[in-house]
């Protein structure tokens, strides 16, 4: 891409003639003051070039220095989306799309196929202006400075368009200050056309990615909304890749009447066989770490065990932002890559390090957007404490509703879903249970100590009468799974206190029900020498004796056994 730092042509000026009086006749001056009412910018005036720098984000540039080594695909993975989508910008197929939307789960590698594909469009002599949204940098986490940021840039890469933009600048030297829609209209569109209408054989891609870090939901929905009324005529040369998560408003933005002939949707998914693409990075990045290393000679030859890679691999779930935050953690200079790759596995404590540092990032400003966290977070707790749960069970535990259901998931869209067929919550991310449940990397997101919770609201809808009869598969069994977890309290002692097992009936049906209860709650330490313990015992074996006389036997050789 040309350089920005290379100084342009000048505008030309208006000239001014020394001959003020040339058509007088005989003329007399007596005083007096001059005025020079040409329209030229003086020193102290700035002009239209000067206004548009004044306003550009220099750090959204796909080339900026101040986003020192993004990320973009590494060499060999990604081919097909790649190939997929220069098809679609070049026009090696029918032109039947002037948008398209490159989307995925949180962590896939959208901005990493964004900035390639910048890359390849300057290798390649395709004209391109970009906007690389970033929502901690100020600078570039708001729509305010995309406007004049991509204008710059089509300045950089069609010259002729120069004059067009800058008159335009000089002629509103507010538009900085009015709508969006105005801005992109005045010095994109009106400019482009025109010089269309000169050449026929202009072409201009714009890449805006990372629509979900601009911090404000209105002002996504608006960027999305604008360029799609504007180009749904689809009367200029001019295409325009979106790259975002799959988030419900921007969802909602693209599912708009006005998308619905220029939109061309490419999600990653399970189509493009990202693991191999994963598989291929992280060997060849194991590779790289065991030839430049410091520390490379007490690596063994056979560093890293292909089952290890292969486990970092299933952990990825498609999604490289695991598989890349492993392999930054691993080749960090001061420190053994095996060391290193052992605390990853889990088999050292990390102490101070930061395995995940980007990854748990990431995961808390997600679910730093939910309203309703600790809802949230209760639904989650229940759908990882019990793998094998139904969307059902947990709606009927919780006693909320499916519209109920759908808020809490539309916030998480981009690191879960529902999966219909099964009525089970899906996990993007296989990694994300692991961060929910270490308080160290969650902090206050975590569900570790939930156990808790769900163990006094599972003793409350037992009071209630509200599992006394239930048939599979509301029958709520978990409670062992909640107690696993759970911390011995007065709340929770008083709770089994009241707990009388004819509250639950069905549920002792299951001999194992009861065997593992009583071990947990043998297991915890109320500070009352195990009077809650033996309480419940008595309980459930005069209960069982009496409902269930069959079981009595096995049940009180479990006991015993405990």
């Amino acid at each position: 891409m040309p350089s920005f730092s290379k100084p342009l042509p000048e505008l030309p000026t208006r000239k001014h003639t020394a001959e003020f009086f040339s058509n007088a006749v005989h003329p007399v001056i007596n005083g007096g003051s001059f005025i020079n009412t040409n329209n030229s910018p003086t020193p102290s005036q700035k002009d239209g070039f000067q206004i548009l720098q004044e306003h550009v984000a220099t750090a959204a540039f796909h080339n900026s220095w101040q986003r020192a080594d993004p990320p973009r695909c590494h060499a060999h993975t990604r081919e097909a989306v790649l190939e997929e989508l220069f098809d679609w910008i070049v026009g090696n197929v029918p032109r039947e799309a002037w948008v398209t939307w490159l989307n995925g789960a949180a962590g896939a590698g959208k901005s990493a196929i964004c900035q390639s594909a910048a890359e390849m469009c300057i290798q390649r002599g395709i004209k391109v202006a970009s906007f690389f949204f970033f929502r901690t940098d100020a600078t570039r986490n708001k729509i305010d400075a995309v406007i004049a940021t991509l204008a710059y840039q089509i300045i950089q890469v069609l010259p002729a368009t120069k004059e067009l933009i800058i008159q335009s600048i000089e002629s509103h030297p507010l538009i900085f200050s009015q709508t969006f829609a105005t801005q992109l209209d005045v010095l994109i569109l009106t400019p482009i056309r025109h010089l269309h209408h000169l050449d026929q054989r202009v072409k201009l891609l714009l890449i805006i990615d990372g629509v979900d870090e601009c911090l404000e939901y209105s002002a996504q929905m608006n960027l999305i909304h604008t360029f799609s009324k504007l180009l749904q005529h689809r009367d200029l040369p001019l295409t325009v890749l979106f790259g975002s998560r799959r988030e419900s408003q921007i969802q909602m933005a693209f599912n708009a009447r006005d998308m619905d002939n220029i939109l061309k949707q490419l999600p990653l998914d399970n189509n493009y066989h990202a693991e191999n693409d994963i598989r291929t990075f992280l060997v060849e990045r194991f590779d790289d770490i065991k030839r430049t290393h410091p520390q490379r000679k007490r690596l063994g030859p056979a560093w890293p065990a292909a089952k290890h890679v292969q486990q970092i691999v299933a952990k990825s779930s498609g999604q490289f932002i695991y598989a890349a935050s492993i392999v930054k953690f691993l080749s960090m200079p001061s420190l053994n890559p095996s060391t290193q790759l052992d605390i990853v596995r889990g088999l050292r404590p990390a102490g101070r390090a930061i395995p995940f540092a980007e990854l748990d990032a990431l995961y808390r400003h997600i679910f730093s957007q939910v309203d309703d966290i600790a809802t949230t977070l209760g639904f989650l707790a229940y759908g990882i404490l019990v793998p094998d749960h139904t969307v059902h069970e947990i709606m009927y535990f919780f006693d909320i509703t499916p519209d109920d259901v759908e808020n809490i998931l539309a916030a998480l869209t981009s690191v879960l879903s529902r999966d219909m067929g099964q009525d089970k919550i899906v996990f993007y991310h296989a990694s994300l249970p692991d961060f929910l449940m270490d308080k160290e990397r969650s902090q206050e997101y975590c569900i570790s100590d939930m156990g808790t919770d769900l163990s006094l609201l599972w003793f409350k809808n037992a009071a209630s009468g509200r599992f006394k009869d239930l048939l599979p598969p509301l029958q709520n069994v978990e409670l062992d799974k909640f107690l696993a977890c759970a911390k011995a309290c007065p709340n929770l002692r008083v709770s089994m206190l009241n707990y009388t097992p004819s509250q639950t009936r069905s549920v002792y049906a299951l001999y194992y029900f009861p065997r593992d209860i009583l071990k947990l709650v043998r297991a915890m330490d109320f500070g009352d020498n195990g009077e809650v313990y033996r309480i419940l015992r008595v309980r459930i074996v005069h209960y069982v004796q009496e409902e269930f006389p069959h079981m009595i036997s096995g049940l009180q050789s479990i006991i015993l056994a405990q």
